[in-house]
């Protein structure tokens, strides 16, 4: 085995300093147990964290007497508040895009039919991250509020159209709908797939890369599976919302 060459190398002082000292002698008295805790810092993916403290644990156990027993601490508190920051905050998206849909529509029930494709293409995210046992943090929420950008973007457009062409033809039909289907599909093929480009080079890295490559994956499950929903759920969806019909009164 060859040596490292550390000659020319300066001395680690110059950069850093180690020091020993006596850590605080805390002892707590829980249950008619003695508990000590030690803390230590990681920095990096809350999922390798876990496992290299489950394998240090490990260790542990198998050095320990009898009698003694070294448990992971959860600290919940912080992790289940940052979660339900993000769950609000893809709430509050959800529910922008519900205002401006009944603006840009002039209905009530229309927008529903866009508003349902979000939840429902969440699905794809959820079964990548199953499948490939990836972990559910920033990155997931990320990829949430990405995946319902597009879908949304997605349905206005052919949604849009059916309007236009219902309101010039014979009403809001599935001939009706395919006429605007088959006008607007290409644009939003286009933006799925190129999207769904775009997110490939984050996969090359594998899962080293944990925010990335988690974004990268739930965004390219979530967009192919809104695809076929768009082919087969949205149809039904924009039919039976349509908007009620509308009379006029004329007084002589």
């Amino acid at each position: 085995m060859a040596k490292a060459n550390t000659q020319n190398q300066p001395p680690i002082g110059l950069y850093s300093q180690i020091e020993k000292h006596i850590a605080d002698k805390n002892i707590y008295k829980e249950d008619q147990n003695y508990i000590r805790i030690i803390n230590y810092q990681y920095i990096g993916s809350a999922k390798y964290g876990n496992k290299h403290l489950a394998e240090v644990l490990q260790e542990l156990k198998n050095e320990l007497p009898i009698g003694f027993r070294a448990e992971p601490q959860q600290f919940m508190m912080s992790s289940k508040k940052e979660a339900n920051q993000y769950i609000w905050s893809v709430l509050l998206i959800v529910a922008m895009f519900l205002f401006i849909c009944v603006i840009l529509f002039e209905s009530v029930r229309q927008p529903f039919a866009i508003i349902l494709m979000v939840p429902l293409s969440f699905t794809g995210l959820f079964l990548v991250f199953y499948w490939f046992d990836i972990n559910f943090d920033q990155c997931g929420y990320a990829a949430l509020i990405l995946l319902s950008g597009l879908v949304v973007n997605a349905a206005i457009y052919i949604l849009n159209d059916f309007n236009g062409t219902a309101k010039g033809a014979d009403g809001y039909n599935l001939k009706n709908y395919i006429k605007a289907f088959n006008a607007k599909i290409i644009p939003v093929l286009l933006t799925i797939v190129s999207t769904v480009l775009g997110l490939i080079p984050f996969l090359i890295g594998g899962q080293n890369d944990v925010f990335w490559f988690a974004l990268a994956a739930g965004g390219i499950g979530g967009l192919i599976y809104s695809l076929l929903l768009i082919l087969i759920v949205f149809p039904l969806l924009s039919i039976t919302t349509r908007p009620a019909k509308r009379f006029s009164m004329h007084l002589k």
